[in-house]
């Protein structure tokens, strides 16, 4: 990965996603990073997506349309795809924080050659109003051990180098709500990469995501994570389920700086100064 130019690639999975696809385009095409790529996996949407796609396309975006098994199927045709040293999945409902999130995340990987993921925070947002917070998912640095506490970085918010999949392996199909918990778990707890965590809000994510649309798809969701750590051989893993349930709730905990965030408070902290990464571990 060359250190004077870092392309990042941005890969959003869209079904029937006409309302929200335009927010989450703009939100790209405003990064004042500029070597980058968005590459939108449609999975042949009957509403009028791949025409707002269209309509919003910039030189920068690649649109494939054809049937697919699903969100975890849509990011591995993305990663495919992509051209990119750095990758990231961003949800077609689901929109950057600020226009710098790109260029603070290629800082962070030219500042740690040695890094192979970085990540930072999301806020959950009313999906009618974007400035009302209503879960706060602050991470921590990552250390050995964390997984069994509940931990887990923001999917949304984890920049990856685009080798670790050949090399790791990409997202499990087997799993429909939860392989990315298992991809993390393998990333983070199993082979130990090297990752740095970028204190800050990065992403917004509109509530009402599939693995948390309904008390069923949650109770699923936990379910496949226990699925992923018997695939990974972890005793005791209900431990680790409930444990996640409570990290869970600790999201719902919000500061009262945090509840209602509008553009420029999330974009103040980039005036004057670069936020830094925590060390890399």
């Amino acid at each position: 990965m060359s250190l004077q130019s870092l392309k990042i690639s941005v890969i959003t999975p869209v079904y029937n996603g006409e309302t929200m696809i335009k927010d989450c385009m703009e939100s790209v095409a405003n990064q004042t990073y500029q070597d980058k790529e968005h590459i939108i996996i449609d999975g042949l949407s009957t509403d009028n997506t791949v025409t707002v796609v269209n309509s919003c396309k910039r030189e920068f975006v690649k649109l494939v349309s054809e049937k697919d098994k699903g969100i975890y199927d849509a990011f591995n045709k993305g990663i495919d795809l992509a051209s990119g040293d750095v990758l990231c999945f961003l949800s077609a409902d689901d929109m950057y924080a600020h226009q710098n999130v790109l260029q603070f995340i290629a800082d962070a990987f030219k500042l740690h050659a040695e890094a192979d993921m970085f990540y930072g925070d999301i806020v959950y947002v009313d999906r009618n109003d974007l400035s009302k917070v209503v879960r706060y998912w602050k991470s921590s640095p990552f250390k050995p051990g964390l997984f069994k506490k509940g931990w887990m970085a923001p999917n949304t918010a984890l920049f990856i180098r685009k080798d670790l999949f050949k090399e790791y392996g990409a997202f499990n199909l087997k799993l429909k709500l939860a392989s990315d918990y298992e991809l993390q778990f393998r990333f983070f707890e199993k082979h130990n990469l090297k990752s740095g965590y970028v204190p800050g809000i990065l992403v917004r994510m509109r509530s009402g995501g599939v693995s948390n649309s309904s008390l069923k798809n949650i109770y699923k969701s936990l379910r496949e994570c226990y699925d992923a750590l018997c695939y990974q051989s972890v005793r005791f893993p209900l431990r680790y389920i409930l444990n996640i349930l409570t990290y869970r709730w600790k999201q719902t905990k919000i500061p009262p700086e945090i509840k209602r965030l509008n553009y420029e408070q999330l974009n103040l902290p980039l005036q004057g100064k670069k936020q830094s990464s925590q060390t890399v571990v």
